[in-house]
């Protein structure tokens, strides 16, 4: 049962209006395609609040009494070329990031080729006045640069405008907006200085603002689109088949899509099952620990419920369905992770606001420069000039670039040194941590017991005795019986045949020839006439005897990681207060706990994975908290953390989940909390100098100052300033050595 706390946590969980629901879109490609689409639905009869994000492909949709028609909301956002389903595809999603992925990859080769061509012969009229060209070469060189830069504007930076042009009719203009303004007005004055002979061209401006962008664009999507992986990974374990029995008591394998509440199915020992379930018949012991966390099988008989998800270790059972596909927990795991995923994080939502911003200020700036040359009684060309030069230097380039560029360059660091950033929000959570929930199994311990004590009796040496166990409980799956074989997994005696019949829930028989043993519980082998001293039995203990005779108890202990001890005695010196958090039982917390280091008051047991989930909410009211897990009960706390890291298996679903995660150990905690409050400094760094560039550089070129080929080398210079800024992410924290396995690779991990 959970503590106290966990029934707190639990209530505050219910207390919680369900008027929301998750959507999928399918056709995004950008940040700015989530704005768009965001503040469309925002404005849908009875949406009250809409979150769309990119990097999962989904839409969290709020409303106060009557739930929204579906088909309305798919028809206004079909407006905007995008398709809303009603449901999430993991699947569809991932194909989605495959091919957003190549479009800008084949994009960026043609920008890069082409511009490179078109920023040649601009360099050469820019060198013109200190005698690098003749006068007469001027305007064929302009010509040159803009007919290069032909397919960089046509094709390459097609989808800023289609994209700027949606956003601005959404009413939502962002980055794409300014881009595709600029990159149009660019383009127009030239062309209209090209047919009045002059060779004062700004195709490089254009081209330079379409490369850096579909860089940054591909940097954020290498980085972000990860998200589209999470629900296919966490239900990528659970089978796809069950074996159904039928009416007339026959069994047959079926898809598990196909199987509807209240049919039978059949689960053997090995199995994961694929439905929830309620057992109608047999009993066994199975491995909850995907679910709870309890790291020891639990018995289940007749009555009890059993999750999909979770698998039997031993017995055979017969369950009734009491949850299809889409209904089950796992799958309502799952939505709430995305409903999670859909928040914004700060510094989102302030680059959001300053884009929107910015539009209005930049078109207005630009205005008033025209005017002001006008009044000031330049020609046209000059005056069109001098707003065009306050559009290319305003562009968002920097903006746009503050992000991306600190996420990219910590993730390279990071991976080296086994750090796997999967959410970028992570870079700006850590700031101002003031406590770290851990997760116990898995996290803490390695999930698999240890042989703790050897206490044989008479007659019987430590060697004997575990051999004997060793024999018993060889075909066992218990995890005890797991930790044993590790112990004697250097010992070259061999396995001698016989007899084994397994008891789930109390132990196991060994007949060899004409001798007898057993090992389990100390009630079971009772039942079985032996005599058993009067022990605690904790669950950690097998008790063996051979032929009707006592033989001795071999304890168990969950087995520390060898990093756990040191990491959370930094962690506590550097300030942190340190919890632990687990579905296990009580006394095994404590335990733990003791040997940590852990004081009693923060150790929070027998709590299932929403009242995990509620816990952080709870907690995170009063300190900024990190949650580090590894188990697929952990998920939804990853994700709905402030920052999630994930330890341990790169397969597992939990790992998806999680913003963070660390191919080795919780050995890497304090340096990725480290590095994460570095990244959100020159994170605000950068949105700082890309803001102050703009109100710096904006009254500049309002009043003429500052010709269009200065800006567009401003406009540079500001994008360089971001870079060198985000280099510093490169140096190295305490802890933040590379890996030490020159051979360790990160490769496998679903990031």
């Amino acid at each position: 049962m959970p503590d106290s706390n966990a029934n707190t946590a639990q209530e505050s969980l219910h207390q919680k209006p369900e008027q929301q629901d998750i959507l999928m879109i399918e056709g995004m490609r950008c940040g700015s395609c989530a704005i768009a689409v965001e503040a469309l639905l925002k404005k849908q009869p009875g949406v009250s609040d809409a979150a769309v994000n990119f990097a999962a492909d989904v839409a969290l949709i709020c409303w106060d009494n009557e739930k929204p028609p579906l088909a309305g909301l798919q028809k206004a956002v079909a407006r905007l070329g995008y398709r809303l389903h009603g449901s999430v595809d993991a699947e569809r999603s991932k194909l989605q990031a495959e091919s957003v992925r190549k479009h800008l990859q084949r994009r960026l080769a043609v920008a890069v080729v082409f511009g490179m061509w078109s920023m040649m012969p601009a360099l050469l009229i820019y060198l013109a006045p200190f005698g690098a060209v003749e006068p007469e070469v001027l305007w064929p060189l302009a010509l040159a640069s803009g007919l290069f830069a032909v397919p960089v504007v046509l094709y390459s930076g097609s989808h800023f405008y289609r994209v700027g042009w949606r956003t601005l009719i959404a009413g939502a203009p962002g980055l794409d907006s300014l881009i595709f303004i600029a990159v149009f007005a660019a383009c127009i004055i030239s062309a209209w200085q090209l047919a009045a002979g002059s060779h004062h061209v700004y195709f490089d401006a254009a081209v330079m603002l379409i490369t850096f962008q579909l860089i940054a664009r591909l940097l954020d999507t290498s980085v972000r689109r990860r998200a589209s992986e999470i629900i296919r990974r966490y239900l990528q374990d659970v089978p796809e088949q069950v074996t159904l029995k039928t009416s007339s008591g026959h069994y047959e394998t079926r898809p598990a899509n196909d199987v509807e509440t209240g049919e039978r199915i059949i689960l053997k020992a090995g199995e994961l099952l694929a439905l929830d379930g309620q057992i109608i018949q047999g009993h066994g012991q199975a491995d909850l620990s995907m679910l709870t966390g309890e790291h020891l099988p639990q018995a289940l008989g007749p009555g009890a419920e059993m999750l999909a998800g979770c698998q039997l270790v031993e017995g055979e059972l017969e369950l009734s369905v009491t949850a299809d596909i889409g209904q089950r927990r796992i799958d309502r795991l799952s939505r709430s992770i995305s409903a999670l995923l859909s928040r914004k994080t700060t510094l989102q939502r302030l680059t959001d606001r300053i884009a929107r911003i910015l539009l209005p200020v930049i078109l207005i700036a630009a205005v008033l420069a025209v005017a002001l040359a006008l009044v000031q009684g330049l020609p046209a060309p000059e005056a069109a000039a001098r707003g065009l030069a306050v559009m290319i230097i305003s562009c968002p380039c920097a903006l746009s670039l503050a992000i991306p560029l600190v996420i990219t360059m910590g993730h390279a660091h990071m991976v080296d040194r086994g750090i796997v950033l999967r959410d970028p929000a992570a870079l700006e959570a850590a700031a101002e941590v003031g406590a770290i929930v851990f997760d116990k199994t898995g996290t803490l311990t390695t999930g698999e017991p240890s042989v703790d004590s050897i206490a044989p009796a008479e007659q019987w040496t430590k060697n004997t005795l575990l051999e004997l166990a060793q024999n018993i409980l060889c075909e066992s799956h218990h995890p005890v019986a797991r930790g044993l074989r590790a112990e004697n997994a250097s010992s070259s005696a061999a396995i001698s045949d016989g007899t084994r019949e397994s008891i789930a829930g109390a132990g196991t028989r060994w007949i060899n020839g004409g001798d007898t043993a057993l090992a389990g519980q100390a009630d079971w082998l009772r039942e079985q006439g032996v005599e058993v001293p009067t022990t605690e039995d904790t669950g950690m203990n097998v008790h063996i005897a051979c032929n009707g005779r006592y033989a001795g108890k071999i304890g168990f202990q969950e087995t520390l990681r060898p990093e756990a001890a040191p990491t959370i005695g930094q962690l506590t010196r550097q300030g942190y207060a340190i919890y632990l958090l687990s579905g296990d039982t009580r006394n095994a917390c404590l335990e733990l706990a003791e040997r940590l280091g852990i004081p009693s008051k923060h150790v929070l047991s027998g709590y299932s994975p929403e009242q995990k989930h509620s816990f952080m909410e709870n907690l995170e009211k009063q300190t900024n908290a990190v949650f580090v897990g590894d188990g697929l009960n952990d998920g939804l706390a990853l994700a709905g953390a402030r920052l999630g890291i994930a330890v341990g298996n790169a397969a597992s679903a939990t790992g998806a989940a999680a913003a963070v995660y660390l191919t080795e150990s919780i050995e890497k905690v304090p340096a990725t909390l480290l590095l994460a409050q570095r990244a959100r400094k020159l994170m605000r760094q950068n949105l700082f100098w890309a803001v102050g560039y703009n109100a710096l550089v904006v009254p500049l070129a309002v009043m003429g100052w500052v010709q269009p080929v200065i800006a567009a080398i401003a406009m540079s210079l500001s994008s360089l300033c971001v870079l060198l800024n985000s280099l510093r992410m490169q140096k190295q924290v305490p802890g933040d050595a590379p890996k030490r396995s020159p051979n360790a690779s990160v490769t496998a991990s679903p990031a």
